[in-house]
């Protein structure tokens, strides 16, 4: 067999930064020998950098649109969420459970009393503590009981002073600490309770020193308690940081914040230092952090955020790192996320928000993945959205087909579909001058895209629309993959779901060896690419058939992969291709799977039943088929003609998950 030179993958990697998605590319080219393996120059591998580590994908939405709502995990891995204000800021006393396995929330019982600014407990005989609140006719002081057993709600202990926006924490004991807030007469107070769930009262405990609200509680691993910052008396915004003692039931001064800041984040750290992140002081919203060391009892400047803000989340991820996310400044609500590493002390921008939201929740998943929630943006929030450290399992993030293209029927066409809900934001590229080592390439390739009979976009040199005569190539630049030769073609558009055909064409009817790609610019969009379906003539050689697709994500891919020809007759098509042959190769070259006649294997065993099972077998005995579960990585599938025919022939690969 011929033995052709071609390039490798290169790398992609992508960050995102407020508002705005953004790629790098980094190209580790090298030249190596093996038979007909990749697609040379086009087929990239497509991974998240280190500065994007993780993207944000919408599920199910809320019943009800809400702000100032509270989210709890529950031991059956499912989160309720409970009040809140609704879309005309009404109080609300509605709560719902979200289910993971199915993306999607259900309402269950209603709270006694509609109201937001609550705390929400989740204690050690599974039920779920609400406390305080304003409502409608004043600040509350009753306090309710969940079971998720029965969805039901029952009313337990009040507590000794009505409160809302004060601060909850669970304590070793399984008792429950609810510290300062407002009271009724909007006075900020410095009273604690503890709730003990073995008697359904409250009891008072020991006063903070300093009076506050919108301040963080943080249990440590010593089973004290770390108040810090918010705002106190005459609403000035403090510095201060108090430890409680269980044991004693009395509060100590600790050490002082770097700079004073209210509604403001806290979070445990794996090493039990805690993370305190940006907030507000008296005139500024802040960017900086700071870390409290238990050992000492001081705090130490750590790495600031990008973006100032404030009324964000903070979430400890699985791998010791914190995702913040969405929040404010006094002119915008953002999308924008960033990611902490403890390690170095340092952030970077990760995947953002599909909405730009303030007020909402986030719960980190049993999977690990983060829930975030509601909240208030462009008006009152129903959607929700979770954050993964990497894109979804499975995703296939790049599909491409390079071959002979030649003219009338012999074209490349490639059929392509986005399943989901979301539209899809791709890139698809026409390639020609740019491919080396693959004999007389494309010397300028054309390219149409069409839905049915309607055609979305064409474009012939890619720094030039065709339709409008508008230049395109700064959006086409903004994605980092731009064709390297001004004679090749591109278009960048957003997709809805549905099903499309892309044309490679050879300028003025040339010929020669072409390659067509797709890949997914919004791997966060509730969305994916479903299938490619390729076809063109079949040659022998460098111009035998050859499909590329890239499994992302953490988890593995089950794919059909099909090389289609004598059923292509039943469309009209001449001079098909009588016998197909398929191969299916890693990255490494290594031989993953291979196929003559799709009903049984290379070793004569049958595969009819697992090949029909996925419901699209090939319509010929003489057709090709594999299916396989692919751990992530790239892979090329190669269609020839069996005896070296050639004619026209077909490729395609399904995501059957």
């Amino acid at each position: 067999m011929k033995t052709l030179h071609i390039l490798t993958a290169g790398l992609v990697s992508a960050f995102s930064t407020s508002g705005t998605r953004a790629c790098r590319l980094q190209t580790f080219a090298r030249r190596v020998a093996m038979p007909l393996l990749l697609l040379g120059t086009g087929l990239l591998l497509v991974q998240p950098c280190s500065a994007d580590s993780g993207s944000f994908s919408k599920t199910g939405s809320l019943v009800t649109a809400r702000y100032l709502h509270t989210s709890t995990s529950l031991p059956n891995g499912k989160v309720l969420v409970v009040g809140g204000q609704g879309s005309s800021n009404q109080y609300l006393a509605s709560a719902e459970q979200y289910d993971p396995a199915s993306g999607t929330w259900t309402a269950t019982g209603n709270l006694a009393t509609a109201h937001s600014g609550h705390t929400a407990t989740l204690l050690p005989n599974g039920k779920v503590l609400v406390a305080g609140g304003v409502a409608a006719n004043g600040v509350l002081a009753g306090a309710e009981l969940y079971d998720p057993a029965s969805g039901t709600w029952t009313t337990t202990g009040s507590l000794a002073s009505a409160r809302y926006y004060h601060t909850v924490t669970l304590l070793p004991n399984g008792k429950v600490l609810v510290a300062g807030g407002y009271d009724i007469g909007m006075n900020i107070l410095a009273s604690a309770e503890l709730y003990d769930p073995a008697s359904g009262t409250w009891t008072t405990t020991g006063s903070l020193a300093t009076a506050r609200l919108y301040h963080t509680a943080t249990l440590l691993p010593n089973g004290q308690v770390l108040v810090a910052g918010g705002y106190g008396n005459s609403l000035s915004v403090l510095a201060s940081a108090e430890l409680y003692d269980p044991m004693s039931g009395t509060w100590t001064s600790t050490g002082s914040l770097a700079t004073v800041r209210g509604h403001h984040t806290a979070t445990l750290l794996p090493n039990g230092k805690v993370l305190v992140t940006a907030g507000i002081n008296n005139s500024d919203i802040l960017a900086s952090a700071e870390l409290y060391d238990p050992a000492s009892g001081t705090w130490t400047a750590t790495g600031s955020l990008a973006t100032a803000r404030y009324l964000h989340t903070a979430t400890s991820l699985p791998n010791g790192k914190v995702v913040v996310a969405g929040g404010a400044d006094f002119s915008h609500v953002f999308e924008s996320a960033e990611l902490y590493d403890p390690a170095s002390g340092t952030w970077t921008a990760t995947g953002s928000l599909a909405a730009a939201r303030q007020y909402h929740t986030a719960s980190l998943l049993s999977d690990g993945n983060v829930l975030v929630a509601g909240g208030h943006g462009n008006g009152t929030l129903s959607s929700a959205e979770l954050y993964a450290e990497q894109p979804a399992p499975g995703a296939l993030l790049n599909i491409s087909t390079r071959m002979e293209v030649l003219g009338g029927e012999q074209v490349l066409i490639a059929g392509f579909i986005i399943t989901g809900t979301d539209a899809k934001q791709v890139i698809i590229r026409g390639m020609g001058p740019s491919l080396n080592g693959v004999g007389v390439t494309l010397s300028d390739p054309t390219l149409e895209l069409h839905q049915g009979n309607t055609t979305l976009a064409t474009n012939d040199n890619w720094k030039v629309n065709d339709q409008t005569g508008q230049s395109q190539e700064a959006a086409i630049r903004a994605t980092t993959i731009p064709p390297s030769n001004d004679l090749e073609s591109a278009i960048v558009i957003s997709l809805s779901p549905g099903s499309y055909t892309a044309i490679l064409a050879g300028k003025n009817g040339g010929t020669g060896v072409g390659l067509v790609e797709l890949y997914d610019l919004a791997q966060g969009a509730n969305s994916k690419l479903a299938n490619i379906s390729t076809r063109g003539f079949v040659d022998t050689g460098d111009n035998v058939m050859i499909g590329g697709l890239i499994v992302g994500g953490g988890g593995t891919a089950k794919v059909i992969v099909r090389a289609l020809g004598p059923s292509l007759a039943a469309s009209g098509i001449q001079g098909v291709l009588a016998d197909p042959t398929l191969e299916l190769r890693d990255g490494s070259g290594t031989l993953v799977d291979s196929n003559d006649n799709w009903k049984t294997r290379p070793d004569g065993s049958s595969q009819q039943a697992e090949i029909e099972a996925t419901t699209i077998p090939p319509p010929s005995d003489l057709e090709s088929a594999v299916v396989q579960t692919l751990p992530p990585g790239n892979y090329t599938a190669t269609v020839r003609g069996k005896n070296n025919t050639t004619g026209v022939g077909l490729v395609e690969t399904y995501n059957l998950q």
